[in-house]
């Protein structure tokens, strides 16, 4: 079987850096800029893996069960969706909406992942919910597209098609950030903005999708003569540069930079897929926040801004104990949730699995 379709605990690790750039971000007050590249490693490695997934699907079975594949999504992402709007809840009726935040509106488009559709002035604490509605977009679409058309084309075309798309989705995201700076795109309550706008960034997710069409094709592609803890160290360092000094608003990267940052998280997923068990990625911390990345992501924006009434302006150790104890806050809460609800669900996705006659061909 090829490695692409094998547990990888390196890959966990990725998780556990990327969660790592969001939480640097939102902790310093966005002061450590880049770290919203933490968002583009994400949506890079799960085009990959959800692509890898339906790909050994429909290589052993000929088709894919859209049903079991929506139902495991389902039991993945809900659970602590659902935690986070109650604590939402509990949270606002303690606090006063502020600006054009709308209770309802928040609740209803992050339970039916459209926050990325509504303008950020109207979504509070649960703004940072966009990137989970634009993966669940791509979800909607991408195994159908897989199954019904791009499968079932030589390897070759499956890939020139996909980059076709990549293409259309990087000059249309140019685009739409050209026109708002001339004029913003509001209509109502909705917006369309280059950064989280569905078509404008699921490029980065189609490109972990190619890079797993590629390695099925060929798994000793991309494979480098280079000791792998050197070859690691050569492509975080950059990473850890632009999470430390590159602005979201920055025009080198608004208009095409985030070609070169999305290959950069591409080329650090295809090292831990040829690295899987890289001493580095694979230690027991990484591990640990990789494996528990969905529950973090997703709590913590929320208890970073109930704690903010514990800041005093001006005070230096009192930022640096808020900011522990937000982050303590965070990966506690994630913990729980991960050993209570997140691992007794996901046990019963083993009872979703594809039904078919299993072909004779080896992956």
């Amino acid at each position: 079987m090829s490695q692409i379709f094998k547990y990888n605990p390196s890959l966990d690790g990725l998780r556990g850096i990327a969660v790592i750039c969001v939480l640097l971000v939102h902790a310093s007050y966005g002061k450590i800029s880049g770290g919203f590249l933490g968002v583009d490693l994400f949506f890079v490695l799960s085009g990959y893996l959800i692509t890898a997934i339906l790909l050994k699907e429909f290589t052993l079975y000929g088709n894919i069960s859209y049903f079991n594949f929506y139902i495991k999504r389902f039991l993945r992402l809900l659970p602590p969706l659902a935690v986070c709007i109650i604590l939402y809840l509990i949270y606002q009726s303690y606090i006063s909406p502020t600006g054009n935040e709308s209770p309802l509106l928040i609740v209803f488009s992050s339970l039916f992942y459209f926050v990325n559709f509504v303008h950020e002035s109207y979504l509070g604490p649960l703004v940072h919910l966009w990137s989970l509605s634009v993966e669940e977009h791509f979800y909607l679409f991408w195994p159908i597209l897989m199954a019904g058309l791009i499968f079932k084309l030589p390897k070759r075309k499956q890939m020139i098609f996909i980059f076709f798309f990549i293409a259309i989705i990087t000059v249309f995201r140019i685009w739409v950030y050209y026109t708002n700076s001339i004029e913003p795109m509001h209509f109502g309550i909705f917006s369309i903005d280059s950064y989280r706008f569905t078509f404008c960034r699921i490029d980065a997710i189609m490109l972990g999708g190619l890079a797993a069409i590629g390695l099925s094709e060929d798994p000793n592609s991309f494979n480098l003569k280079i000791q792998p803890n050197l070859g690691l160290i050569l492509l975080l360092a950059p990473l850890g540069f632009l999470v430390l000094f590159l602005d979201v608003d920055n025009l080198v990267w608004r208009y095409g930079g985030f070609i070169g940052t999305n290959l950069l998280a591409l080329a650090i997923i295809l090292f831990a897929v040829k690295n899987p068990k890289n001493r580095i990625l694979g230690n027991s911390i990484l591990l640990w926040f990789g494996q528990r990345s969905y529950g973090i992501y997703v709590y913590h924006y929320l208890i970073f801004l109930a704690m903010e009434p514990l800041r005093v302006s001006g005070s230096v150790s009192n930022l640096i104990i808020v900011t522990t104890l937000r982050v303590v806050a965070s990966l506690l809460f994630a913990e729980i949730s991960y050993r209570i609800i997140e691992k007794p669900i996901l046990k019963l996705k083993s009872k979703f699995q594809n039904k078919g006659i299993r072909k004779t061909a080896q992956l």
